[in-house]
């Protein structure tokens, strides 16, 4: 049983304890209850729904009911995200339907403009027949709602959905292109046959039918005689018996782009109907798209016919783009050869295995411009092999290179060639990257040392192995930017461990930080550890993050004072646990602005929140 499935396992606890043993629970299983129901997730839904654990979803559901930790609007929130995941998450036959009447049952506004979009877009008939019934004037409200009903269940084939719409709108002018496009014969027969459908869209029709490489379906569309397909020049056509019958019936006129594209997607039985039928659409061009997408087999036929000839950049782009069998085969059969920017390109993108090729089999060679390619790209090997095989300098900074990218063998070897610049930036780049290896290598072999940035930055990207090293081995120490930056980045062992074992400390700077991200176990260690005059920054911090709990701890245990705009700012980021808390020790919520900062953030439950608790402004008498 994996983590999550445990967690949820507990809400199951909750009705054998209140059922089976009533007075007589056991202790421990109580506070297992309290700690899981106190710390459901925001997104506990969501995730379900996202994970597609829809088994789970009426415990989890429980769950938040019964959360401590979230207050009921934010409760109403989570039901809304959730209810706009269901219709694709999970049918009705999964229990999508039922999920769907226990979030409408709980919150009505569940069911807002995204969530009627998203039960129509799937277009499933037991979920729209409760739509219309929990809103039955949705038709009317929403006049395009039924249009989009159709048109989604037409390209879905959802024939029982199309035939309940028809019902309803008996009179509405139909437009066939959605069915054509789904190749849904059956039903586009039934609507020709039962409804009043659109004459004009019949070109569009046939034009979706065609892309959607439905044969059967243009051909019935076809023989309700359409207008010829006008507008579409970058019609794409998928198999040779589709193409012929367009070619056959004349309904299109074809154009050069079925050509690049076949080239693009490596359709070689397409690209010689078209060169058999069209010859004229074939150029060099042509040649150029295949090499650019590594379609070997394109580039030998188009290397058969005489529209499309090898120029040199072909190779050179072969190169570029790593394909070494195109580079190789355009070497054994054309004449053209390729130019210096081959290598160089082949540098840039860390094609080695074409540079080594390239060096052994051809004498263009390469410039200096390969190894700043190579070098201003990060390929470190590149860089290597092209300094022994041309000579080429070395970049100037390439150790710090070597010492970001954590390749120690080769750095080993820059040690032991004698060449590169070294500096202390090594070591703390190295140190900064987590590359404890290096570290050691550079401290072991060489005396530039590092700086206190070393362990500064080791700390802040949480490598503690790193910083015990270098407290073990090394004088530079750190400085307070340590504590600062594992507090910001929230690593609590980092934290401790440098209290425990350095001088430092840290700056107000630490708790501000850590109050930014939520980090309320680090804010706690760092007041219990250090007596600083911490800012009333830290609580700003907390609150425009959407932190609720690290506000609540600021202003009880730090005295840190609450703005009135903080209760905005809550309102503006949709921060309902916030202004509840601000609620609870000022009127700073009470504040119109918060109902006309929700209302024009779109954050429906903020203007619930409001309303439940003040009132509607807009209805008051004044």
């Amino acid at each position: 049983m994996t983590e999550s499935e445990e967690n949820f396992t507990l809400t199951s606890v909750i009705v054998v304890c209140r059922h089976g043993f009533g007075s007589r629970v056991i202790p421990h299983i109580v506070h297992l209850i309290q700690m899981f129901t106190e710390n459901i997730s925001e997104q506990a839904l969501v995730d379900v729904l996202e994970e597609r654990k829809s088994h789970l979803f009426t415990r989890v559901l429980n769950a938040v009911d019964e959360s401590l930790n979230l207050v009921h609007h934010e409760k109403l929130r989570q039901y809304r995200y959730a209810m706009q995941l269901i219709p694709r998450a999970m049918t009705s036959d999964e229990g999508g339907l039922d999920a769907m009447q226990q979030l409408y049952d709980r919150y009505p506004g569940a069911l807002d403009y995204e969530a009627v979009s998203c039960i129509i877009d799937v277009a499933e008939l037991p979920m729209l027949k409760w739509l219309c019934k929990c809103k039955p004037l949705l038709f009317k409200q929403s006049p395009d709602s039924a249009d989009n009903i159709f048109s989604s269940a037409s390209l879905k084939g959802r024939g029982d959905v199309v035939r309940w719409v028809v019902k309803l709108f008996p009179d509405t002018v139909r437009n066939l292109r959605y069915a054509a496009q789904g190749g849904h014969l059956k039903l586009l027969k039934w609507l020709v046959k039962h409804t009043k459908w659109d004459e004009k869209s019949l070109g569009r029709s046939l034009q979706s039918a065609i892309e959607g490489n439905h044969l059967d379906t243009a051909i019935f569309i076809y023989n309700l005689k359409p207008e010829k397909i006008m507008d579409k020049p970058y019609l794409t056509l998928e198999s040779i018996e589709l193409m012929q019958w367009v070619h056959d019936t004349k309904c299109w006129d074809f154009a050069d782009y079925l050509v690049f594209y076949a080239a693009r997607k490596g359709k070689l039985e397409i690209l010689q109907w078209l060169h058999a039928n069209y010859p004229e659409f074939f150029s060099n061009n042509v040649m150029n798209t295949a090499v650019e997408h590594g379609k070997l087999e394109i580039v030998k036929f188009l290397h058969t016919i005489p529209q499309t000839v090898c120029t040199s950049s072909d190779m050179d782009l072969a190169a570029k783009n790593g394909y070494l069998d195109i580079v190789q085969w355009l070497h054994d059969h054309s004449t053209e050869g390729c130019t210096i920017h081959a290598m160089d390109e082949a540098a840039r993108h860390g094609h080695l295995d074409v540079l080594q090729w390239l060096q052994a089999n051809r004498s263009e060679g390469c410039t200096p411009q390969a190894m700043e390619n190579a070098d201003r790209h990060g390929r470190v090997y590149c860089v290597r092999w092209l300094h022994e095989n041309f000579e080429l300098a070395l970049p100037k900074h390439f150790a710090n290179t070597l010492a970001s990218s954590g390749v120690l063998k080769l750095v080993s070897w820059l040690h032991l060639s004698g060449k590169g610049s070294w500096s202390k930036d090594t070591m703390d780049t190295a140190a900064a990257n987590g590359h404890l290896g290096i570290v050691k290598f550079l401290h072991e072999k060489r005396r530039e040392g590092c700086t206190k940035k070393a362990m500064d930055t080791a700390a802040e990207n949480n490598h503690l192995e790193v910083v015990k090293f270098l407290h073990g081995n090394r004088r530079e120490g750190c400085t307070k930017a340590a504590m600062n930056g594992a507090s910001r980045n929230g690593h609590f062992e980092m934290v401790k461990w440098l209290q425990e074992n350095r001088r430092e400390g840290c700056t107000r700077a630490a708790m501000t930080t850590a109050a930014a991200g939520g980090h309320l176990k680090i804010m706690k260690f760092l007041n219990a550890s250090y007596k600083l005059d911490w800012r009333n920054k830290a609580i700003e911090n907390a609150v425009s993050h959407g932190h609720t709990e690290a506000v609540k701890w600021l202003y009880y245990h730090l005295e840190q004072k609450l703005l009135s705009s903080f209760a905005i700012r809550a309102a503006r980021c949709d921060y309902i646990g916030i202004l509840e808390f601000i609620n609870t020790v000022s009127d700073f919520s009470s504040n119109t602005s918060v109902y006309h900062v929700g209302l024009g953030n779109k954050n429906p439950e903020v203007v619930k929140w409001y309303v439940d608790h003040y009132g509607n402004p807009r209805k008051r008498k004044y």
